[in-house]
């Protein structure tokens, strides 16, 4: 596929004006002033569009689509202990495989190309990563309330395993499994270490969610008195690669730790906002070094999976909150958004418009009203003004997923009905 005379937004907010970009083989394989010669396929016209690097989406649970609006107004105990945990305890591998899909297909038609996710029936997750042509860093959530239970004994253990075996590096890297823990507060420091040496084996990534609360940060310092990060650090969790999702109460140590060890930070602000957890320090932890990607959290938290409007409500908080309007401003997190979350997942060759880099695209329209007029600064129209009704295209690997409203790889009416229809039993069981 080749586009024409389009305006492209690198991961950095340098804007290329005008240029051509060639997508062959999976990848960019050109970007120049001057049209390249020989068969590119379709030509796009690009006059029309902003062309940016697929938005990743550091730190989800997909699935949770089917909560959307079931538990909302609630601290976060209660809204997991009254809410979210009993409606999981009914979910079938079915309901997430259809779940996954619907949440998917919102990401996709919003400009996410690849998303870190932490849930259950991982399998069928992976099925629908597989169906879709999305990219995904899946994750299967270990708890571990019982004392006496092993590592090697949990459920979980064996279906990350045979991920592990199975799916993980499918379709030359496309889909990556990671080991997930789901936290401090939720595991036991035997297990945690345990899980360490497992992503160690397979050298595979880890995601773990890090003081999201107040109440879990303080409580972890009374029960071990190490802070959550501490604890991580003391079983070997933090020399594997690791994305710590929320990091709302990092204490300034706190941040240092995982800057030396290599964590990214997900930040995922509008749920945190919902939640009432707080607001992470951004600012604070990119100047101490610790990288900072973005992440939308659940549909039950969120309630959207949005990252256009996770990037601007990013970028708001922070200038609101420091009462400096020139704090997170749009380049940055544009980066935040696209290749520090690559880089986070173990994708190298993603998350930027370059030569040689995955073609994860993005084709937002520009004659919208909220982007014109459009003279001025395209970073800004992006950060300020753009909604996912402004996407055109997604693509992953140099295959379009969404176009104009469709979605070549999705039966999107059938998704919408089973989803209902899933929603509709689990609400029998529960």
């Amino acid at each position: 596929m080749l586009f024409r005379h389009i305006d492209a937004l690198r991961a950095d907010g340098t804007l290329l004006p005008e240029v051509f970009v060639g997508v062959r083989d999976k990848r960019i394989a050109y970007i120049g002033s001057e049209e390249p010669a020989g068969d590119w396929g379709e030509a796009v016209d690009g006059a029309d569009y902003l062309m940016i690097p697929g938005l990743i989406n550091s730190h989800t649970h997909v699935a949770m689509t089917l909560m959307r609006g079931y538990g909302d107004d609630m601290p976060l105990d209660r809204w997991l202990n009254d809410r979210i945990f009993p409606f999981e305890d009914k979910l079938t591998g079915e309901d997430v495989y259809w779940g996954s899909l619907l949440g998917i297909a919102e990401m996709l038609s919003s400009g996410t190309t690849s998303f870190s996710d932490m849930y259950y029936f991982c399998d069928r997750v992976a099925q629908a990563v597989r169906e879709s042509g999305i990219k995904a860093n899946i994750g299967r959530g270990i708890s571990c309330f019982d004392p006496d239970k092993r590592f090697a004994d949990l459920p979980a253990y064996r279906e990350l395993a045979e991920l592990l075996g199975s799916v993980h590096g499918e379709d030359d890297g496309r889909i990556l499994i990671d080991v997930a823990p789901h936290s401090e507060y939720t595991t036991r420091p035997d297990i945690l270490a345990d899980t360490a040496q497992l992503a160690a084996d397979y050298r595979a990534r880890m995601q773990v969610h890090v003081s999201e609360t107040r109440k879990e940060h303080l409580e972890c310092v009374e029960r071990h008195g190490m802070t959550p990060a501490q604890v991580l650090e003391k079983v070997g969790v933090l020399d594997q690669p690791v994305t710590a999702a929320h990091c709302v109460w990092l204490s300034e140590a706190d941040m240092a730790r995982f800057a030396a060890h290599g964590v990214t930070a997900a930040h995922c602000p509008k749920s945190n906002l919902k939640l009432a957890s707080g607001i992470a320090q951004v600012e604070k932890m990119q100047r101490m070094g610790l990288r900072v990607a973005l992440g939308t959290d659940s549909a039950a938290s969120n309630n959207a999976l949005d990252m256009l409007e996770e990037m601007r409500t990013a970028a708001l908080i922070a200038k609101g909150v420091s009462l400096d309007p020139c704090a997170l401003p749009a380049g940055r997190v544009l980066y935040m958004a696209t290749r520090e979350g690559a880089l986070a997942q173990g994708r190298e060759d993603c998350g930027d418009i370059a030569e040689g880099m995955r073609a994860d695209l993005v084709l937002l329209r520009r004659d919208s009203t909220r982007m014109t007029p459009c003279c001025h600064s395209a970073l800004s129209n992006l950060l300020y003004a753009a909604q996912s009704a402004d996407v055109a295209m997604t693509m992953a690997d140099g295959r379009v997923l969404y176009r104009d409203g469709a979605f070549p790889t999705l039966d999107i009416e059938r998704i919408r009905w089973e989803t209902n229809r899933c929603v509709a039993q689990l609400l029998k069981r529960t």
